[in-house]
């Protein structure tokens, strides 16, 4: 059985913002693909200009990419898909893109909240999504050096998998809806839960809603932990005091107070 339909594909156009969708039922990386495909100088060339926001969907995506050089494990029962969205049109300003890996987090926070509510959701500053302790969902937002208006946003969601086939490291890190509640997900219906919350988000960042950064910090996993923080050939620890209201993470180290836009958290 497909875990898309054309009944699943023709609502998730009808009932969110989504203009445009290319659906594979197998795919390396959803983000490559929109970036050398969508966001090519060849298509911004040519006299058919891409609909935006534009949906890349995968039914399997065989080599998902992470933050830097990482990889992202993406089997069958994932959920796995990337936005690529005009920042112009939406109105986010070119200082407040940053915040766009922190929204997309917080809509799916939101999201799952409505199927878990019994069960702790997290967010590790600046893209990743934790769920009871382990990573449930991994954020990827890419922009295209010459087309600066443009931005990806990739979403890799453990929904339906199952880790037993995952490496012993991925196990002892990562974990599924169905893992933790044993329990199988609509891939449709939770999609288009995701996008809706991603689309009301992202206006929060363009219209500089004050409740956006309120609303994240109450699922920042980071708070008043020690982490080491990795920005380019940098590394840093000391103690993580907030994320502050332009998406910083505000860091106490032996040094003094440290405001980061961005890195890589390598252990907290």
């Amino acid at each position: 059985m497909l875990p898309f339909t054309a009944d699943d594909l023709k609502a998730i156009q009808t009932e969110t913002f989504i203009e445009h969708l290319d659906y594979f039922e197998s795919l390396s990386s959803t983000n490559t693909w929109a970036l050398n495909t969508l966001c090519s100088p060849e298509k911004s060339n040519s006299s058919s200009k891409m609909t935006l926001p534009s949906l890349v969907l995968t039914g399997k995506q065989t080599a998902g990419r992470g933050r830097g050089s990482n990889s992202w494990w993406s089997p069958e029962g994932a959920l796995a898909f990337s936005l690529v969205v005009d920042v112009g049109q939406i109105q986010i300003s070119i200082e407040r893109q940053p915040l766009i890996a922190l929204a997309t987090g917080l809509a799916v926070c939101e999201t799952l909240k409505k199927y878990l509510s019994e069960f702790k959701l997290a967010l590790k500053w600046p893209n990743d999504v934790y769920l009871q302790q382990q990573k449930v969902c991994g954020i990827l937002v890419e922009t295209v050096a010459d087309q600066p208006g443009l931005v990806v946003i990739g979403v890799g969601l453990n929904l339906n998998n199952s880790f037993h086939s995952a490496t012993e490291d991925l196990q002892s890190m990562g974990t599924s809806l169905y893992e933790v509640t044993h329990q199988r997900y609509s891939m449709a219906t939770t999609l288009i839960d995701l996008i809706n919350g991603i689309e009301n988000r992202l206006y929060d960042v363009a219209n500089r809603n004050k409740e956006f950064m309120s609303e994240w910090r109450r699922y920042c996993l980071l708070n008043g932990r020690k982490i080491r923080v990795t920005t380019g050939s940098i590394t840093k620890d000391g103690v993580c005091l907030e994320i502050d209201n332009e998406g910083f993470l505000i860091l106490k180290t032996t040094e003094g107070i440290e405001r980061i836009i961005s890195g890589t958290i390598e252990h907290f």
